[in-house]
């Protein structure tokens, strides 16, 4: 299924236009995810129901749902994702004293090896 968020604002809008919507409608679709952050269709509260219906039969908003979140003693959170297709990757945050850096896998099964991450395995 595709991710509401593979649209940029103009191609949202032109959506809104093909389902025989108003363009505004493209504006309040892109401002919930971009400026409100939601995590589903359903918190859309300014879009009929009906509408909202229609998204989720076709779109997500969320490709990826954290699974488990671990926080060690000096800062590191390590985060685990499970992808649409059930896959898993994990994603690490590093903080430093110098700033922070993130380490996120792009596949299932990276084969870099870190200690820290269980995405090779």
């Amino acid at each position: 299924m595709q991710s509401l968020y593979d649209f940029n604002y103009e191609q949202i809008q032109q959506y809104a236009l093909d389902q025989g919507w108003k363009k505004f409608r493209g504006h309040q679709i892109f401002q919930w995810l971009y400026r409100k952050r939601v995590q589903s269709i359903d918190e859309m509260s300014d879009l009929s129901k009906d509408c909202r219906d229609f998204l989720k039969e076709r779109f997500i908003v969320n490709p990826c749902k954290v699974v488990n979140k671990q926080v060690s003693s000096d800062g590191t959170i390590k985060y685990l994702f499970e992808l649409t297709d059930g896959a898993l990757v994990e994603s690490v945050l590093m903080v430093y004293d110098y700033g922070k850096s993130v380490c996120v896998s792009s596949q299932v099964g990276c084969n870099m090896g870190c200690d820290f991450c269980a995405s090779g395995l």
